[in-house]
């Protein structure tokens, strides 16, 4: 496969992912509204989407590869959280950016883009 056909479901993974995001944060988004949840049911919910989000993305590029579905699936998580952090240090200008629960949710992405390459 050529690396330019790499790149594309590499970027196809992504946009699926941050679409499956986008979706779901409207969703909290209308259940806060509704609901009046509290801060710790909507930090778990963000968490939460993160990781599922990530692993569509994980199983959508494991999809198109054929070989070494856990490795591109780990990638495509890293690469989904990185770009979230990246975006997060850009708009909060470095402040406070990372923390014990940003770490761990950083880990959880990373391994659910590799579960999900790893059951496609």
């Amino acid at each position: 496969m050529s690396v330019a056909k790499k790149f594309t479901n590499v970027l196809r993974a992504l946009i699926i992912s941050y679409l499956v995001t986008g979706l779901m944060l409207l969703f909290i988004a209308f259940l806060m509204y509704k609901l009046g949840l509290d801060e710790g049911k909507v930090n778990f919910a963000i968490t939460l989407t993160y990781i599922l989000a990530s692993s569509i993305g994980g199983l959508v590029i494991g999809k198109c590869m054929k070989e070494k579905k856990y490795l591109w699936g780990l990638l495509q998580g890293a690469l989904y959280v990185g770009i979230i952090l990246l975006a997060s240090i850009l708009i909060s200008h470095g402040n406070n950016v990372i923390s014990t629960r940003g770490l761990s949710t950083v880990i959880l992405c990373i391994c659910g883009g590799m579960l999900g390459g790893m059951i496609s």
